[in-house]
């Protein structure tokens, strides 16, 4: 069975979720470290597919596909600078999340119903092996996880571990450092 490039875009949207849902459901007092870990994981998500996917995406499927995929992220991009333009406590703060949530819920969406399924079929299992070597060296250069890593648990799994565990200064951690600081067997 040929390998899946995109399952690690996959994984990304999961911890992109979460942290919306986390942002959502915490005080104000302590969003400002999740907002940060969104922004960074949203803006280096976004790098990768425009870079290495979404080119593959206009040559196999079509020039608009791509085009949707990146008028999305200019979306997500302002509703993102909103939200980190708000203070979390003030007013209008919760609006601009549920804005920037439902622009990367229909964003995800389309990805992984449509161009994810159709490029995978598209593409042989040749073309597939390239583009995951290429997305995993470029995760390794940016410090993202790849899909080994994602097999000990993602970043966001990690620190609902370390909350569990009561880790201290859990939200100012790596992946690693949750890694490390996550008790044996939790």
């Amino acid at each position: 069975m040929p390998v899946d490039p995109t399952a690690v875009l996959r994984a990304d949207h999961r911890q992109v979720e979460r942290l919306l849902q986390q942002i959502a459901d915490s005080e104000p007092v302590a969003r400002p470290p999740l907002v940060e870990e969104l922004t960074t994981a949203l803006e280096a998500h976004m790098e990768l597919e425009e870079r290495l996917l979404y080119p593959v995406v206009a040559d196999e499927l079509g020039r608009e596909e791509e085009m949707e995929g990146e008028s999305e992220h200019e979306l997500a991009r302002i509703g993102l600078a909103k939200v980190v333009e708000l203070s979390p406590d003030g007013p209008g703060f919760m609006a601009a999340l549920d804005m920037l949530k439902a622009g990367i819920s229909h964003h995800v969406e389309d990805e992984e119903t449509e161009m994810f399924p159709e490029l995978n079929e598209q593409l042989d299992a040749a073309r597939l092996e390239q583009l995951d070597a290429e997305l995993t060296a470029a995760r390794e250069r940016l410090g993202l996880p790849t899909r080994e890593d994602l097999a000990d648990g993602t970043k966001a799994e990690l620190y609902e571990k370390a909350k569990e565990a009561d880790v201290p200064g859990r939200s100012s951690m790596t992946r690693d450092e949750l890694a490390e600081a996550v008790p044996p067997g939790d």
